[in-house]
């Protein structure tokens, strides 16, 4: 399932996909697969939908087949999941030209399961956040040092898949899977329904967020959203005593006091050296200290994927409640067709209600996600 309103909105988001599948709890059990992006304010925009039997081979690539008819392949596309062989199976088949990353979150769960006591995971984090090659070399390194063990795990995991700084599309903010884990704990109270009901409230709550949003770009005053403009001012307070050398009218050095390292801003590009502004689409704190100097609002250097009409036009669909059957021309062919439950059998006692953690997973909800 996949709403006309969804497919409209996802024209203006940035082409990041996360993919996930999540378990049902209904009698006939099941996954609920899920395509999302985010939206301007970095909140979960929802795609598609499925309910599959189980999350293998065949279930993946026909929901990549079905999501292709909506979603283009394009060089510019990337998808990011966790290290499930059938999505990595499907993708290959039915998305060729599009990038792949995997979850940096599920990874740094692995690692804190496997290697523990030496801070392994905050230093997986860091390595794989890191925007520059020779940076994330010297914190392999450091990985390689303090845990050998450790690093002959993520040796075997190609670097292009779990780093920002060799990942080969775009992935801006998005290194984890996060908005897919908080669409399923959202659609938690309907995934022990029967399928239409399911269906139906998956309907229904995005009725109710694409009003939300409609409501809360209406009280904008700015031309970006809260989150967006609190980052900015983090970075605004991070440029404060930052030396600026202007070597053209777009084009200026910026450098640190302590080291005296230079950096190099071009606005008119939206790029630097640093690699920051473009990578992410927001300026950064060089960036922000050249807009100062000329006299420039920072926020017009943040990327068109996060600023109110962008924004305005992701929501502008209107999802409308399902007409009485009767009134809708149904095919002959449709009506014939017999759909039985899937061929799973019920565990003793009663269903689960609660989703099982993976591994090294805690029960902390994030308030919203960070760049």
């Amino acid at each position: 399932m996949s709403l006309k309103a969804c497919i409209d909105g996802w024209k203006h988001l940035r082409k990041v996909l996360v993919m996930d599948g999540t378990h049902m709890f209904g009698k006939c059990k099941g996954v609920l697969l899920s395509a999302s992006g985010q939206d301007t304010d970095c909140r979960a925009f929802p795609i598609a939908f499925a309910v599959v039997d189980s999350e293998n081979s065949d279930s993946w690539k026909w929901f990549f087949e079905r999501l292709s008819t909506i979603v283009e392949d394009s060089c510019e596309l990337t998808i990011i999941s966790d290290r499930c062989a059938a999505i990595f199976s499907a993708k290959d088949r039915w998305y060729p030209r599009a990038h792949h990353g995997i979850c940096l979150e599920h990874l740094k769960r692995n690692v804190a399961e496997k290697y523990k006591g030496l801070q392994q995971k905050d230093m997986v984090a860091s390595a794989g956040e890191a925007f520059k090659v020779f940076e994330f070399e010297k914190l392999y390194e450091v990985i390689k040092l303090t845990d050998w063990r450790c690093w002959e795990y993520l040796e075997k995991i190609n670097c292009k898949l779990w780093t920002r700084s060799h990942f080969e599309g775009k992935r801006y903010n998005m290194m984890t899977s996060n908005i897919a884990e908080s669409l399923n704990h959202a659609l938690l109270p309907a995934r022990g329904s029967p399928i239409g009901e399911l269906m139906e409230f998956i309907r229904w709550m995005l009725t109710r967020w694409f009003e939300s949003r409609r409501c809360k770009i209406s009280k904008m005053t700015g031309i970006v959203p809260k989150l967006i403009e609190q980052i900015m001012v983090e970075q605004l307070v991070l440029s404060t005593g930052l030396l600026l050398f202007p070597c053209s009218t777009w084009v200026f050095e910026v450098t640190h006091k302590a080291n005296g390292f230079g950096f190099s801003v071009d606005l008119e590009k939206q790029t630097c050296s640093c690699l920051e502004f473009q990578m992410l689409g927001l300026p950064c704190r060089h960036a922000i200290a050249a807009s100062s100097y000329q006299n420039m609002e920072y926020s017009f250097f943040v990327s068109q994927y996060h600023v109110k009409d962008t924004w305005s036009e992701t929501v502008k669909g209107i999802i409308l409640p399902i007409p009485n059957p009767e009134d809708i021309h149904i095919p002959a062919d449709i009506l014939k067709l017999q759909l039985f439950p899937p061929m799973t059998k019920r565990t003793k006692g009663r269903p689960d209600i609660k989703r099982k953690l993976s591994a090294g997973e805690v029960t902390v909800k994030p308030l919203f996600f960070r760049f």
